[in-house]
This record gives C-alpha cells, structure tokens and sequence, in this order.
C-alpha cells in the first residue's frame, strides 16, 4: 500500500516546486553560472537559506526545474495506454516522436543549460548522468510495448534496442540538430525514421 506524504512532507514538496518554478526563466534568462542562488531567493520570496534548506544545492534546483518539465508517471501511463490501442508498430512510433516532441518543446531549453553546466560542474554533471540514466529506463516502456504486440524487431537483443531508443530520442541529438541550424521542423520525421529502422522489423 502507498503511504500518503504527511501534510508537512506535501508542504515541503509544494515550497520546493514553488522556488524550482521560480528559478526556471533565471536559468534560461542567464545561464546556470550566471544565475545564484541569492536570485532564486528573491524570485521565489524566501530566504537564501531556505533555498539551501530546501535543496542543498544550486545543482539541486536545476534538477527540480526539469523535472517539473519532463512527463510525470501519470503523463507516461496515459501516452502508454493510447498507444496501446495503435494497430501497428510504425503507428507507435509515430505517436511516440509526436509525444516527444512535445517534450522537448517545454524541455529542451533548460536541458541545454543543464548539459552546457554539466561541461564544467561536476555536481551538475553527477546530477545529469543520473537524470539520463533515469530516462533511459522510463522510456523501456516503448520497447515492452512494441515487443509485447510482436512489433519489435527480434534480431538484436532488447537491451542493445533499449539503448539506441535513449541515444536517438535525447535531449543532446535535438540540441546538436538545432546548433547545426537544420530546420526543427524536419526533426520529428528523422527521429521516426530512424527509430522505425531501429525498432521495428526489417522490412516492416
């Protein structure tokens, strides 16, 4: 059985949620370096001490920002359960690529800081990795899904699929297809091209 957060747990998520909204334009206006904790704080209306109560952290902030930015569980569950009902894999993964692109919209500034300040902050590069590494397995659902349905391609083990998925849709490749100044617009079609040659069979 779930344990509900206590009514101080919830205020403490609130008050995190609260500073972290109000640090993301910093972080987008000025850049992770150029943004300090003492600004969070006046932008938020608490204390430079709550702040670092609250996270620990400038690094921590940066974290919560985009996290409140990604898909929540919930958010994953509906897109998984709609795409459930597609006829086809190729279906799939176009819904898939319309869904991340969607993502990436609301996402993508802030992960660029986030990668541009992981180059030079260890903390931040810690942080980075572990926000990877989590959404390498938070996107496992496409690979069950189109495996479940016998869409998925059985000629290379699902681990090694799992990971090219990860390389392909992630924040770093949209960010080098914009700083090369190819159009974002044909960006959703190369994804689904690719992860259709990735994922489904050959010749499906």
């Amino acid at each position: 059985m779930t344990t509900r957060p206590t009514f101080r747990e919830r205020q403490r998520q609130a008050a995190r949620a609260l500073v972290a909204e109000a640090a993301l334009p910093l972080f987008l206006a000025r850049g992770y370096a150029g943004t300090t904790t003492k600004a969070i704080a006046e932008a938020a209306g608490v204390s430079e001490g709550t702040v670092f109560n609250y996270f620990g952290a400038k690094s921590a902030v940066l974290l919560e920002a985009l996290r409140q930015l990604v898909p929540s569980p919930d958010e994953v569950e509906r897109t998984r359960q709609a795409m459930d009902a597609l006829p086809e894999g190729a279906a799939v993964i176009t819904q898939f690529c319309r869904h991340d692109e969607a993502v990436a919209e609301r996402a993508l500034p802030l992960a660029r800081v986030f990668v541009e300040a992981a180059a030079s902050d260890a903390e931040v590069a810690s942080w980075w990795r572990d926000q990877e590494e989590f959404r390498h397995r938070d996107q496992g659902w496409l690979i069950e899904l189109l495996d479940s349905h016998g869409w998925l391609r059985t000629d290379v083990p699902k681990e090694v699929l799992g990971r090219r998925l990860w390389i392909t849709a992630s924040p770093e490749v949209r960010i080098k297809w914009e700083d090369a100044n190819l159009p974002t617009a044909d960006y959703r079609a190369w994804e689904e091209a690719v992860l259709q040659g990735l994922l489904l069979p050959p010749g499906a």
